[in-house]
């Protein structure tokens, strides 16, 4: 009797420790029972690998569902998933989806970017289209092993090139040519701060500034003045006299040569004799 008392015992005790530990591993695993069933979403990937069955759907880093299944797309190409969403959740047609991680190494989780509202609401059973592809680590490594290939056949080639004696003469003089022209332009450099020499003189000297400075304020003024019609420059170019009398001159001395070619000689001579004198 004693026995089976303590078997009964050992017997409830065994059944309420798996108890607890069940409670235990429900509450420590997040998870969550579904009291009414949410509606389902598809997206479909290039790579799902690392993603689990029933791995968290997140939205801005909130768990709002879970992966219901898994499997082969439309002709077999790409992976298609798919989301069990909690109902109170809207996902708009034009969202967003990717597959993420935790870190470099960690679990693997779907996230959804909602979308604009005034795009509509996604019904259930449609597919999430705008899929932000995951960055393949593998691709990656690749594409540095690639770069560092090329970086060793770059240095490889530059090796040969300056490891030959007549190359690494011609940098000698090259160098020997750089340093040379930096010590001329130095040199000509402190003799310009110093002022010595024409180009330095007038680098430093103000006078010649000045002069100029002077030089076009005076033909400043003197196109004032004349602008004015000041001084005898001034009155030749405001005063419409000279050219008049010009005019008149040139005239006068076009009807006397007229005159002349129908005098005859004597006559031009002694007009001319009469003019001159």
């Amino acid at each position: 009797m004693d026995n089976r008392r303590t078997e009964i015992k050992v017997g409830i005790f065994v059944i309420v420790g798996i108890a607890i530990l069940t409670i235990i591993t429900l509450f420590v695993g997040e998870y969550k029972f579904k009291v009414s069933k949410g509606y389902t979403l598809y997206a479909e990937f290039k790579n799902i690998a690392g993603l689990d069955l029933n791995g968290p759907v997140r939205v801005a880093g909130i768990e709002v569902g879970d992966v219901a299944e898994m499997g082969l797309g439309t002709g077999g190409k790409m992976a298609r998933i798919m989301m069990d969403i909690d109902p109170d959740v809207e996902i708009y047609k034009d969202a967003k989806v990717e597959i993420k991680s935790y870190g470099a190494l960690g679990e693997k989780f779907v996230m959804i970017y909602p979308g604009n509202p005034n795009t509509g609401r996604l019904e259930s059973g449609e597919t999430i289209t705008n899929v932000i592809p995951e960055v393949d680590f593998n691709d990656v490594m690749r594409n540095v092993q690639d770069i560092s290939d090329d970086i060793k056949g770059m240095s490889s080639n530059l090796s040969d090139i300056l490891g030959s004696d007549e190359t690494k003469r011609d940098l000698k003089e090259i160098i020997a040519n750089i340093k040379t022209s930096t010590d001329n332009l130095s040199s000509i450099t402190a003799k310009l701060n110093s002022g010595r020499g024409t180009l330095g003189k007038l680098m430093n000297d103000d006078t010649i500034y000045n002069d100029v400075k002077e030089s076009t304020k005076a033909l400043k003024d003197v196109a004032e003045k004349m602008e004015k019609g000041e001084g005898t420059l001034g009155r030749l170019a405001q005063d419409d006299t000279l050219y008049i009398e010009a005019e008149n001159a040139m005239r006068e001395f076009r009807k006397a040569s007229e005159g002349i070619q129908e005098q005859t000689p004597i006559s031009v001579m002694a007009t001319i004799f009469g003019l001159i004198f």
